[in-house]
């Protein structure tokens, strides 16, 4: 066993849902496997209590790590570290989680963000340093509680090696024992790329219209188009194809999106609290600027976003 003691920092919809399927799958599998929940205040002391309650619209349990501590130097030297946090905490993060990080220890982050592993490779240089995004609709509505709102989920993770490595294959026979829909790619930075457009394109432009995905799309369908377009031709700038109908498959996929959802960026804006708006926004806009092109409708709304009082005067 190469992965001996995973950890998972960052306890929301993400961290949450695939830390409580970590923990049955080594329960099940019986080999003395440890997961670990690095989570703070009264999410902590719930979990502390009653374990974690998961609740999707198929299935509702209730799980209890190996391990559970707000300090992770309480916590033992991780083999594999999960990054389940706000993109804006990253760096500080990192930080607080050195105490458990060893040479050996290899970091998967599931950040939002199209940079996410390349920034904690600046952090943590001597590490091995996977690509990771997913695909779920979870939350946490109350301490000690994560809430599916749909059964369908997607896992991408995996190093940028042209060969999977032992301690990939390991994490994908966990992941696939409790049925998470795991995916090891060859070309993980692709699904990277794909995911970072439909994110970055969806909470930019609800977090601007201060609306719903469905609001946003009904009643401003050529600006919400534009943010995937400039993406794209960002991308494609960059020297990176997404496919002839990479515009047209992005907006699709919004449109499967709950009507009445919206992006955790839009939230986080409407509640007054940090943002993932330099990941998901200036990233790109800063980034084009790099190259000398012009992204109008992205500069637009990240210059209003990131200047303007909430909610923004639309112009």
């Amino acid at each position: 066993m190469l992965l001996q003691n995973i950890t998972i920092s960052g306890l929301g919809g993400v961290g949450g849902y695939y830390g409580a399927m970590l923990v049955q799958a080594a329960q099940q599998e019986g080999l003395g496997r440890k997961i670990s929940f690095v989570v703070r205040g009264l999410h902590r002391e719930a979990i502390a209590q009653r374990g974690l309650h998961v609740m999707t619209p198929a299935r509702d349990f209730i799980v209890h790590p190996d391990y559970l501590a707000e300090d992770p130097a309480q916590l033992p030297p991780a083999d594999l570290l999960i990054l389940a946090t706000k993109s804006y905490d990253l760096e500080a993060n990192i930080k607080q989680l050195l105490p458990l990080i060893t040479p050996k220890t290899i970091i998967l982050p599931l950040l939002n963000g199209a940079d996410i592993a390349d920034q904690v490779k600046r952090l943590l240089p001597k590490n091995e340093v996977w690509d990771g995004c997913v695909y779920i609709s979870g939350r946490k509505p109350e301490a000690g509680e994560i809430l599916l709102e749909a059964e369908r989920e997607l896992f991408f993770f995996g190093s940028r090696s042209s060969e999977r490595s032992p301690e990939e294959k390991e994490l994908f026979a966990l992941l696939d024992s409790v049925k998470v829909h795991a995916i090891n790619p060859d070309n993980i930075q692709e699904h990277i790329r794909k995911k970072f457009v439909m994110i970055s394109a969806t909470a930019t432009g609800t977090s601007y219209f201060n609306q719903t995905v469905g609001d946003a799309l009904t009643d401003h369908p050529t600006e919400m188009r534009a943010l995937i377009e400039e993406l794209c031709s960002l991308f494609q700038s960059l020297g990176y194809d997404l496919g002839e109908d990479a515009v047209e498959r992005t907006i699709e996929r919004q449109t499967f999106m709950i009507p009445t959802s919206t992006s955790s960026m839009h939230v986080d804006f409407m509640a007054g609290r940090p943002t993932e708006l330099e990941n998901l926004t200036g990233y790109v806009v800063r980034t084009a600027r790099s190259l000398g092109l012009s992204l109008p409708t992205y500069e637009r709304m990240y210059h209003a976003l990131a200047t303007e009082p909430y909610p923004p005067a639309i112009h």
